[in-house]
Parts: structure tokens; sequence; C-alpha cells
């Protein structure tokens, strides 16, 4: 959307002091501008009108609602002047919907330090321990086999048909996968209400006196708690630079936070190596369909040879 049409939106909608400045600031599932006026500064999100629908907002904006008014520390929506919390802009793609957030006070920093690791732990098992209980009327999509197996499959599948023994590698790779889990699953898996993003890079905000406040819940959803852990574990190998011993480091100071507040299965850890690569399949696709907004040039036969690396190097298949 042009900003500038978006500020004057916001003008007539909020009470805002001014001056007031609006910055586009970060594409990604969303667009993310920020909003700064005399006295603070905001959120302000635009969905895509091909990935969220009403509902789907609707329910994040509860779940925020929800774990704000029960003591979490999360972004939480800001209403207009009438009340209302969402705004729909109609574009010839749809219906594209905006939410005002507030804005997490601390710092965005990669998580290197074991300290840093058992708080953030420690905050996402707050977000787990309170949301066990969560119930709301809006639908919204599960993180289930079919999101991370079976649509990736897919939409991979499609952009690899140049490369069929590569795309049949792997498959069946993630169907031996996906019988592993299912072995945890007759064990029991913990099952709930998910971030789905929880990295540790970005989406919390560190302050000096190490509290947490974590935001973007735009893929949140229903889904297995080994999963949701899994992307922190994945971040950990892939991203951070630190070698083998490190990240146990840094994993086992996470799990230490998170069993100080809330308890998780040795059953529910052990699977989680294999949700990383789950995660992995997840962005895999995630990459090839944003290519048609982004350009596919970023995903060509280069990225498809790291990723394929990485799948063929994996150790989690007994």
């Amino acid at each position: 959307m042009a900003t500038d049409a978006l500020l004057l939106h916001i003008k007539e909608h909020y009470e805002i002091p001014e001056p007031v400045q609006l910055q586009y600031f970060l594409r990604g599932m969303n667009d993310t501008y920020i909003l700064e006026t005399a006295l603070e500064k905001y959120i302000f999100r635009v969905y895509r009108a091909d990935r969220r629908s009403r509902s789907d907002i609707d329910f994040e904006l509860e779940l925020l609602n929800d774990l704000h008014e029960k003591g979490v520390n999360v972004s939480i929506p800001i209403p207009r002047k009438d009340g209302i919390m969402i705004n729909e802009f109609w574009v010839p793609e749809g219906v594209k919907y905006g939410v005002m957030f507030s804005f997490a006070v601390g710092n965005e920093k990669p998580i290197h330090a074991v300290e840093d690791s058992y708080l953030f732990g420690q905050s996402v098992a707050q977000i787990h321990k309170t949301t066990d209980n969560f119930k709301c009327e809006h639908m919204r999509g599960k993180l289930d086999f079919e999101h991370l197996i079976e649509k990736p499959l897919h939409t991979i599948k499609l952009h690899m048909n140049h490369r069929e023994e590569d795309y049949q590698f792997l498959y069946d790779l993630i169907i031996q996968l996906k019988a592993q889990i299912e072995e945890h699953l007759e064990e029991g898996l913990d099952w709930g209400i998910c971030h789905g993003d929880l990295h540790g890079n970005t989406n919390v905000a560190f302050t000096d006196e190490g509290e947490l406040t974590h935001y973007d819940f735009d893929i949140c959803g229903y889904g297995w708690r080994a999963y949701d852990i899994a992307e922190f574990r994945l971040a950990r190998e892939i991203h951070s630079g630190h070698n083998k011993d490190e990240v146990e480091q840094l994993w086992a100071a996470f799990l230490n936070g998170y069993k100080s507040l809330r308890d998780l299965s040795d059953n529910d850890i052990s699977a989680v190596p294999m949700f990383v690569a789950l995660r992995q399949l997840w962005l895999f696709a995630l990459c090839f369909s944003e290519g048609e907004l982004i350009g596919a040039a970023d995903f060509d036969n280069g990225f498809i040879d790291s990723k394929m690396d990485y799948f063929r190097n994996l150790e989690v298949i007994k």
C-alpha cells in the first residue's frame, strides 16, 4: 500500500498525537510499518490478501489479548477511535486487513549467550502454559502434517520437475521422518497453541532488565509444541555461526529455562530433531511460494542445491 495513503487513514481513524511519521519497515509474510508519534512508536501491519482470512486475524488478536490479560508480555492490538481493531483495504486481489500493534519495548538480538537462551526458553514455556486452555470461536489453521508435509511437498514438486531424482529422494526421506514422528505420537506429543516462528533472532525484544516481549504471531496456530520449539534449534544450527558444542549448550539452556516453568516430556524433546527437518521443508516450500512476489531468480538451482545438501546430510533417520 502507498505509505502516504495509509498514514492519512491512520490519522483519520486513530487517536494519535502529532507530529506523526510512518515508515515502511519490512516485507515478509505481511507488510510492516513503523508509526512514530510525538510520544511513542507503534507497529502497523498489513496482512496479505492471499495469506490471511478475517477469521485467521480475529483468532490471532483474541489470542494476543488473552495472553496480555494473563500477564504475558506480548505486542497487543490497538483499537481505533470507534473501537474497531481490524481495518479493511480493498485491493484488486481482494481485501487486505490492517492492524495497529503496540511497539515491543527492548531490542532484537541474536541469542548467543546461555543466559539469554534460558530466558527465551522460560518465555516460550510461559506462552505454552498460559494458552493450554485457550478457547476461541474463530477458525485457525492447524500446524499438522498437511501444513508441514503435504502442502510443502506439493509446492516443491512443482518447482523440481527438472530434478526428479532429487525430489524422489526428498519425498522418501520425509515419509521416513513422518513415520518416526507417528511413533512418537503413539506415546503422546504435546499439542496446543504455537507461536509458529520462535527462532529467537527476531520476533522477540529483550530489555536490559532481562524482560522479553514476543510479537508477530502471524503464523500461530494449533500444533505440536515440539515443532514450535524446533525453530529455535534450527536457527542455532543453521544461522547462528555456532559450532556443535555451542549449539548444544544453548539448546540445553533453552530447555532448562522452559522446564523451569512448564513440563516437557522426553518423548517431546526427542521428537524435536525430526520437526527441525520438517521446519526446513516448510521453509523450502515457502521460498518457492514467495518467488512469485520476490522474484524466482533467488530460488534457482543453486538454491535447490543448498536445500538438498541439508536434507542429504540429515542425521535423524534411523
